[in-house]
């Protein structure tokens, strides 16, 4: 197809870890493709991947222009707060929204509030998930929209990489920005269980947030520091060594939609022991890359991390097997497809 230009839009950037991730892959891949891509934002925190068109958002012009003030072939947020500027004024260009998640009450809420007014005016939905999708309809009604599960650079994240993070066995690894339904304390709770099976036993936990300190807090007075790693916020460069180092990723989360470390672990060749979150179960099913386990349940936890370790091959294989299809390149052309679509009804 011809190139296009194509602005990914948040109210701020970087957004939460998920979304960025998402949206910094969108530029490159598509920028590989021989697309322009730009991000746009009310407020920058840090300049956009190399490449990348940086647009400082104004709410007023936004407000009384709508995206005829934006140049570009399609406009794509990734969050329904924007949605609020974006459509104001009837827009003259395809709108497509990426729906990752909400992960509380209040954004439900402000994503019914959004799709009720200004639904009609979306050209297509893309959702992260079948979960996402079933949620975004539950809260907005029908839509019309595609599932395309994320996708994962397989050229940087992969199973050929150096492991100088090994500092355990079996060594396991959580990546997720640190708030209170990630439920991090029970993969903390589970260790001195694991340690019984596993004397050399070690997590690492890979992330900032709300809990940090609190969890960092649990650990000293478990006195399990030499079993439990908090690494704070990482680079990519040191987190996917961190993911090779591993021998299995794991979460205990309540709320996902679709968890982009899942698949950069599977791009490393690592098995997953997840919580039974119905997203968890749609990636465990789709990939054959490891287990679910009941929630609050720590000796399940223990015993899957113990199963998935015995078949940690045949698991790591799945997971290779499985993130060919999602591939950076593949998510890219499956984007493209879209905004072909939209373009061309």
């Amino acid at each position: 197809m011809n190139s296009l230009s194509v602005i990914f839009i948040v109210a701020k950037y970087p957004a939460t870890y998920g979304h960025t991730s998402v949206i910094n892959n969108l530029c490159r891949g598509l920028t590989n493709l021989g697309h322009k891509t730009a991000i746009g934002a009310f407020h920058f925190e840090s300049e956009p991947p190399e490449n990348v068109e940086k647009v400082q958002l104004n709410k007023l012009e936004l407000l009384k222009s709508g995206v005829k003030s934006l140049d570009y072939d399609i406009i794509h947020p990734h969050q329904a707060q924007v949605l609020y500027y974006l459509l104001a004024k009837k827009p003259n260009k395809p709108i497509v929204f990426h729906y990752h998640a909400a992960s509380n009450i209040i954004q439900e809420l402000n994503l019914k509030f959004s799709m009720t007014i200004f639904k009609n005016k979306i050209s297509k939905f893309i959702s992260v998930s079948k979960k996402a999708s079933n949620h975004l309809k539950e809260w907005a009604g029908e839509c019309d929209d595609i599932v395309v599960y994320n996708g994962v650079d397989t050229k940087f994240f992969n199973s050929d990489l150096e492991q100088p993070y090994k500092k355990g066995t079996p060594q396991l690894l959580f990546v997720s920005v640190l708030r209170k339904y990630k439920k991090t304390e029970e993969l903390i709770n589970a260790i001195p269980e694991l340690i019984k099976k596993y004397p050399k036993i070690h997590l690492q936990i890979v992330g900032n947030g709300e809990e940090f300190n609190t969890l960092k807090q649990m650990i000293k007075e478990k006195r399990l520091d030499q079993h439990i790693e908090m690494t704070g916020r990482i680079d990519d460069d040191e987190l996917k060594l961190r993911y090779s180092s591993s021998d299995m990723y794991i979460s205990a989360s309540t709320n996902e939609h679709c968890p982009v470390p899942t698949f950069e672990a599977m791009a490393c060749g690592k098995p997953l022991v997840l919580s039974e979150l119905e997203s968890h179960e749609e990636i465990v099913n789709a990939s054959k890359a490891g287990l679910t386990f009941s929630f609050s349940d720590v000796n399940d936890l223990c015993q899957k991390v113990h199963d998935v370790y015995e078949r940690r091959e045949e698991f790591g294989e799945g997971a290779k097997k499985f993130i060919i299809d999602h591939s950076l390149d593949e998510f890219c052309k499956r984007v493209e497809g879209i905004y072909n679509k939209v373009l061309n009804p």
